[in-house]
């Protein structure tokens, strides 16, 4: 079988339909993706007025139906905008939300353990902490994980649960050192990554036949004289 030639950047014709069909399910995804954002983090972006204004109408609208239209006209109007630096922004913020979700899994498992008596991995978090503090911090990390089970035993407010957390957390980033058990985060990222897929692949099955762009600039415009359009259609085309 022949192998396929590769694609020749230079090559003056245009995009193919297939290719067309590509840009346009990648463009809905990021459009996706900007309208779960905030709107704090939007008004960081270089956001053309007219795509802010959809977004925010967007974020407004309850039912799913109507949602799905206006997601539609959002990717409609990524046409119009420098997608690159919006999906290299988008990245950004995605992996410091991940990033954030990985520390809260690291600290949640050091925490677990530790509150089930399971000190194994006590020394390495002490070993975190400058050496002059150390003994401190392994007295601290014991005391706290014993008033944190005798305050569950005792249905009180988790009060020594909390310090230990964040005491973990001061740790962990003082040292950036992540535990062996840390199957969460990874979990977490390869879940991210299925979505964004599946968001993908429903995007496209979405995709309307007619150009929601069109659509909505061109509502109430009058449609075409139907006698013109007859007599156009009943030419022949002489050889």
């Amino acid at each position: 079988m022949r192998k396929p030639k590769p694609y020749d950047y230079t090559d003056p014709r245009p995009p193919s339909r297939s290719q067309n069909k590509r840009d346009s399910a990648a463009l809905q995804v990021l459009g996706g993706k900007l309208a779960e954002l905030p709107e704090s983090a939007l008004k960081k972006l270089d956001l053309l007025p007219r795509l802010m204004e959809a977004i925010i109408e967007y974020k407004a609208l309850g039912k799913h139906e109507a949602k799905r239209r206006q997601l539609q006209f959002i990717g409609a109007l990524m046409r119009e905008t420098d997608a690159a630096p919006l999906a290299l922004a988008v990245e950004d913020i995605e992996s410091g939300n991940r990033g954030q979700a990985r520390e809260f899994h690291a600290v949640e498992a050091w925490r677990t353990a530790l509150l089930a008596g399971d000190e194994s991995g006590l020394e390495g978090l002490v070993a975190l902490a400058p050496e002059d503090e150390q003994v401190e911090v392994r007295s601290k990390i014991r005391m706290l994980a014993r008033n944190a089970r005798a305050e569950a035993e005792k249905n009180k407010p988790p009060r020594s649960s909390r310090t230990l957390f964040r005491l973990l957390r001061e740790l962990r980033q003082s040292g950036q050192l992540a535990p062996e058990g840390d199957a969460g985060a990874e979990e977490l990222d390869a879940d991210a990554l299925d979505a964004d897929a599946q968001d993908a692949d429903m995007l496209e099955a979405d995709a309307p036949e007619t150009d929601p762009l069109d659509e909505h600039d061109e509502e109430g415009a009058e449609a075409v004289d139907e006698p013109q359009a007859k007599d156009g259609a009943s030419r022949k085309t002489s050889f």
